[in-house]
C-alpha cells in the first residue's frame, strides 16, 4: 500500500506512483476512511492501478471547507494531470455522488468511464432517510457540539459489530465535514437528477445492495444489473468481508 498526494487530495494505491492510464477509482461513504478498504488493494487480480480517495476531513485529514463539487473538481485535475484515459468507478453510499458530479461537470467525454459499480450510493431522496437527513435537520453548532459525539458513542457501544467498526472511522472524521457533506447530500438527492444521470450517462453500471438493507426503490428503477450481498446491509465490508471481496473482484473482472 502506498500513499499518493495531489495538492490537498490524498489517495492510497497499490503502486508507489501513478503509472497506469487505466485505473480503478474508489470513493467511500460518509464517516468511513481508506483504512476500511485496504484489504482490497491486494484482493484483486485486475492489472489496473487502484486508487482509494480520502474524503476531506476524513481519516484525520484537514477540512478546507470543500464541498462535493469542489472536491470532484480536484479529482478531475488529478486525472487530467496524470493523463488518465480510462476509469472504473467503485463507490459506496455518499461516495456514489462523486462519479456523477465528475462525469456531469468535468469528465464529459474526455475520459472513458468503462464501468460504474455503485454500492448503495446516494441516488434518491429515500437514500438520505437513515442518517444524512437527520444530521442536516439540526442546527450546525448543535450537531457539532453534541449530536456528533452522541452518534459516535452510540455506535461504539452498539451490539452491532459493523457499527463498532464504523465508530473507529467516525472518530477520525471532522464533525463539521460530516454535517456539511450530509447537508449537501440531502440537497443533491431531493430530485431524481442523480438517479436519472446514473441511468442515462453510464453505459455499463452495476448497483450493489446488502441483503439486510431496506432498499425502497424498485429494482427496475436503477436501469442496471443488481447484485445482492448476503448476510449484510450497508456496511458489508465490515459484516461480510470475504463476500464483499469476492463480489468486488468478480465485478471488476466481469465483462458485463
Amino acid at each position: 500500500m502506498f500513499k499518493i498526494k495531489f495538492g490537498d487530495v490524498h489517495f492510497i494505491s497499490n503502486k508507489k506512483k501513478v503509472c497506469n492510464t487505466k485505473i480503478i477509482l474508489f470513493f467511500y461513504g460518509l464517516g468511513c476512511s481508506s483504512d476500511n478498504f485496504k484489504f482490497l488493494l491486494n484482493s484483486t487480480n485486475c492489472k489496473s492501478q487502484f486508487f482509494i480517495a480520502e474524503l476531506p476531513g476524513h481519516n484525520y485529514l484537514k477540512y478546507n471547507r470543500d464541498n462535493l463539487y469542489s472536491y470532484s473538481r480536484k479529482i478531475y485535475l488529478f486525472l487530467k494531470k496524470n493523463k488518465i484515459k480510462e476509469i472504473i468507478f467503485f463507490a459506496h453510499s455518499l461516495g456514489g455522488i462523486i462519479p456523477i458530479l465528475l462525469v456531469k461537470n468535468f469528465l464529459k467525454k474526455k475520459i472513458l468511464v468503462k464501468k460504474f459499480i455503485n454500492y448503495e450510493g446516494n441516488l434518491t431522496k429515500s437514500d438520505t432517510e437513515t442518517l444524512t437527513k437527520k444530521t442536516a435537520s439540526y442546527k450546525k453548532y448543535i450537531f457539532i457540539n453534541n449530536k456528533f459525539n452522541s452518534l459516535v458513542s452510540k455506535c461504539t457501544s452498539s451490539r452491532e459489530k459493523f457499527l463498532n467498526h464504523w465508530a473507529k472511522s467516525l472518530k477520525k472524521t471532522s464533525s463539521s465535514t460530516f454535517y456539511d457533506f450530509s447537508n449537501q447530500c440531502v440537497k443533491l438527492s431531493q430530485s431524481n437528477e442523480l438517479l436519472n444521470f446514473f441511468k442515462t450517462f453510464f453505459r455499463i453500471k452495476v448497483y450493489i445492495y446488502g441483503e439486510n438493507s431496506q432498499i425502497k426503490v424498485p429494482e427496475y428503477t436503477y436501469g442496471s444489473i443488481r447484485y445482492k450481498i448476503k448476510n449484510s446491509g450497508h456496511f458489508s465490508f465490515f459484516e461480510s468481508k470475504l463476500e464483499f471481496s469476492r463480489i468486488f473482484e468478480k465485478l471488476l473482472l466481469k465483462k458485463i
